[in-house]
Order: structure tokens, then C-alpha cells, then sequence
């Protein structure tokens, strides 16, 4: 049995996890982040990249992007919050392009594109930033339970280091769970580690869920692939089998009606063919890994029909998770215990945006 002592403990390798060790250790804490794989290689992030919601401090802009996801979500979200994800999301893509240097692609005007990133080159980068902080990283070190006081306070967390085949703990101040979402056995890209470790642990601490039942969502993939990049699917139309369009199909409010083909046992078809070629050019800068399974199998998907089917991707990119009490992220359970794991809060998103997955990125950051 191996003992640490320190400040906080960070619970995850993904981009939550990440981040809030890089914040703790600037701001002078110790740092440990206990990963149950590699930390940068493991996860959704790592593994396929992401969206970001990153809107410029413009008012008519932001207006527009906060009025564009309410009614999404039922109108159950708080603009408080939602302003709160839009500030760190816009900071952080600065900080990360300038401290980071990471190399954010530039549209035909010459403008970086920050609305993107491609997560094996993001989560190495931010391995990087860890390190250099001072954060004390252990790789494949699962952790198998949160550990309490006399008082019943979250103190720490125990686990299991795989490669050295040896328990250990840690005796933190703080403990923040950030282990991503739930969808191990969706086939999607990167989730097989997505367990809902994070949502276990608070909920045997006596933390308490909340969202889930948002927490459903099925991402579009071209058939028999594990790339769920949805968002470039609003330039899609939808065609049945012989052809025709499927009415009412689409990315955006239209997916129940892919889902209800697809359960006939037809095949429903895409194609981006609403994409001009500037829009063509900004999607391969910005998510390259979208593009691999088509220039693979030869298919040119602006033009071309492909068949598509849709992925469960449960809380890696719904609303549900641990139900946050206050505007530090506190989970309500004696001791600090922090989420930043798993779908933002419902008050950010409200309740039927459970899609939206640039915005859990953005509020894992």
C-alpha cells in the first residue's frame, strides 16, 4: 500500500480532469491526478477531438448562442450559467492557443478557428501543461472508492495501480471527480472507459444525480464506425433506401425520425451535400478525424451516400451527471468534493439539449 498526502486529489485523465489539476497547481496547491488509463491518451477527448462552444465577448453574438440553445432545452436553463461556460470557454481556448500553443487552423479569412479540436494533439498538449505545473500523474491507476473521516467528510480516494500491481491511497483536502461520462458499451469512439466510475463514487458518498433522464442520446456514425462527429451532420440531408428523402430527418430536432427508420430494419442514408466549399475546407481543418473513415473507404461524403446509423453515447454527451449545488461545483456531500465529469448541469443546458456535446466539452474545461 502506497500513501499520499496532498491538496487535491483530481479524479480522471480527460479534459475536466486535466484542467483542474493545471488550475490547482497554478494556483499553488499539490496536485495529484489519478487516471485509470493514460492520461492523454485515454477517453472520448483523446481518442476523436471535440466540438467547443466558443463565441467571441460580443453581446449580439453571445445573445445569439444563449437564445439558440433554450429552446433546445426545454427553456429550463439558467443564462447565469450559461454565460458562466461561454467566459471559461472563451479564456481557456485563448490560454490553451497561447500557452498551449496549440496550432488552431485559420479559415480563408485568415481568422484561427477555435471552435474545434482534434483530441490526440489537445490531451498531449495539456499531459504536457500538467506536468510542468508540478502535478504528480498516476497512469493506470484506477480508483475503487472515495475515502471519509470519522465525520463521514470525503478525505481522499483508494485504488489500485495496475503496472505496478500495488494498492495505494491518497489523503486529500480535496477531491474533484472528473472521470467522464457513462457509454463503455455504446461502440462509440474512445468510450470504452467511460464507466460512470465518477457517478458511482458521489452517489455512495451520498451525493445526489441529476439530468439523467436527458442522458440518452444517440450519436449519428456512418454505418459499422465508431466516429459520432454529429455536428457536421447539419449540413446532411437524409435519404431512405430507394433514394428518396426521409422527411423530417435531421441532426438537429430530426434524429427520432433516423432512429424510428432504422428500427423497420431500413437503412437510412446521408449525405453533407448542404455544405459549400468553404464550409467543406473549415470542416477538414477542424475535425481531420471526421474525414479518415471516408478517405479510407474511399468515399467522398459531400457527394456521395453513405449509409448511417446511430450510437448511444448516454452521459458523455447528455445533460445528466452529479447534481452540482452551488457555483464552486460543490456536490453537497461533507468534505469538498468537486464534479467536473460527466454532462454540465441541467441549469446549463436545461433539459432536452442532451446532444449538445461542444457544451459538455466546454463545461468539462
Amino acid at each position: 500500500m502506497t500513501e499520499y498526502a496532498t491538496d487535491v486529489l483530481v479524479v480522471g485523465g480527460g479534459p475536466a480532469a486535466t484542467w483542474a489539476a493545471l488550475k490547482a497547481a497554478e494556483a499553488g496547491a499539490r496536485v495529484v491526478l489519478a487516471d485509470k488509463g493514460y492520461c492523454g491518451t485515454s477517453g472520448a477527448t483523446a481518442a476523436g477531438g471535440t466540438g467547443v462552444w466558443y463565441v467571441p465577448p460580443e453581446p449580439a453574438a453571445r445573445e445569439a448562442a444563449r437564445a439558440s440553445r433554450e429552446g433546445l432545452g426545454g427553456y429550463l436553463a439558467d443564462r447565469r450559467w450559461m454565460a458562466r461556460v461561454l467566459d471559461e470557454t472563451y479564456d481557456r481556448m485563448n490560454e490553451l492557443a497561447v500557452q498551449g500553443r496549440y496550432p488552431f487552423p485559420s479559415g480563408p479569412d485568415g481568422q484561427p478557428l477555435r471552435g474545434g479540436l482534434q483530441g490526440p494533439e489537445y490531451m498531449r498538449r495539456m499531459r504536457i501543461r500538467i506536468r510542468r505545473a508540478g502535478v504528480r500523474v498516476l497512469d493506470h491507476s484506477p480508483v475503487t472508492e472515495l475515502l471519509t473521516d470519522a465525520d463521514g467528510a470525503v478525505a481522499g480516494a483508494a485504488g489500485y495501480r495496475r503496472q505496478v500491481r500495488e494498492s495505494y491511497r491518497v489523503r486529500a483536502g480535496a477531491v474533484v471527480l472528473a472521470t467522464g461520462g457513462c457509454a463503455f458499451l455504446s461502440g462509440a469512439l474512445g468510450t470504452n472507459t467511460n464507466t460512470g466510475d465518477g457517478a458511482l463514487f458521489a452517489a455512495e458518498a451520498g451525493a445526489e444525480l441529476s439530468g439523467m433522464e436527458f442522458s440518452n442520446a444517440y450519436g449519428i456514425a456512418p454505418e459499422g464506425t465508431s466516429v459520432t462527429k454529429t455536428a457536421f451532420y447539419s449540413f446532411a440531408t437524409f435519404y431512405r433506401e430507394d433514394g428518396e428523402v426521409l422527411q423530417g430527418a435531421a441532426s438537429q430536432g430530426g434524429r427520432s425520425v433516423i432512429a424510428r427508420e432504422l428500427l423497420t430494419g431500413a437503412k437510412v442514408y446521408a449525405r453533407l451535400d448542404r455544405a459549400d466549399e468553404p464550409a467543406r475546407a473549415a470542416m477538414r481543418l477542424a475535425q481531420p478525424n471526421f474525414f479518415l473513415t471516408f478517405d479510407r473507404l474511399g468515399i467522398d461524403p459531400f457527394t456521395d451516400r453513405f449509409a448511417v446509423t446511430l450510437l448511444a453515447e448516454g452521459t458523455v454527451r447528455g445533460t445528466g451527471g452529479i447534481r452540482i449545488t452551488g457555483d464552486d461545483c460543490a456536490t453537497g456531500v461533507g468534505g469538498p468534493l468537486s464534479s467536473g465529469g460527466g454532462g454540465p448541469p441541467p441549469r446549463v443546458l436545461g433539459g432536452g439539449a442532451a446532444r449538445r456535446g461542444r457544451h459538455n466539452t466546454r463545461w468539462r474545461a
